[in-house]
């Protein structure tokens, strides 16, 4: 008789443990930030853009912006709400050092340590222009700017 009375505790035990359970909030992974530098930079002072715990980003470190956070305290145009600006940025490549002839993703004015104006190095920008509602577009449009021009640069947190 005193395992019969005991049982009806253990069920409501176990239905309150299962109902904290489901309605206990999941743990959501932080995300990492980036930012668009607010000032400018030639092609030989971006890898010191980026404030502290930050450095110069890699293409393929913020390749895909909705696994990532827009830290405000970068450039922040009118209409960007909480999201990145559509805006040029100097950006790393992960190649060789190269200035001239490679094009966008191999240029990075001499692994940015020229601002000399016959030198390349790479820009990127989330594209600006959305062509059709609906369709499946890159997120990133790239081109080269000469070393000695002033841009903006990605920065993503270490």
């Amino acid at each position: 008789m005193k395992a019969l009375s005991l049982a009806p505790r253990a069920v409501v035990e176990l239905l309150a443990v299962c109902a904290l359970t489901i309605g206990a909030p999941t743990l959501v992974e932080a995300k990492t930030k980036f930012y668009l530098t607010k000032d400018g930079f030639q092609g030989n002072a971006v890898l010191t853009a980026c404030d502290a715990g930050f450095h110069m980003a890699s293409l393929w470190e913020i390749h895909d912006p909705s696994s990532l956070q827009y830290d405000t305290r970068g450039f922040t145009p009118a209409d960007a709400g909480s999201g990145p600006p559509t805006v040029f940025g100097w950006i790393r490549t992960g190649f060789f050092a190269s200035t001239s002839g490679g094009g966008a993703g191999i240029d990075n004015c001499g692994a940015w340590t020229s601002n000399v104006n016959s030198d390349f190095g790479t820009v990127a920008s989330l594209a600006a222009q959305w062509t059709q509602s609906g369709s499946i577009i890159s997120p990133w449009l790239a081109d080269t700017a000469h070393c000695d021009s002033l841009h903006r640069v990605w920065c993503v947190h270490k």
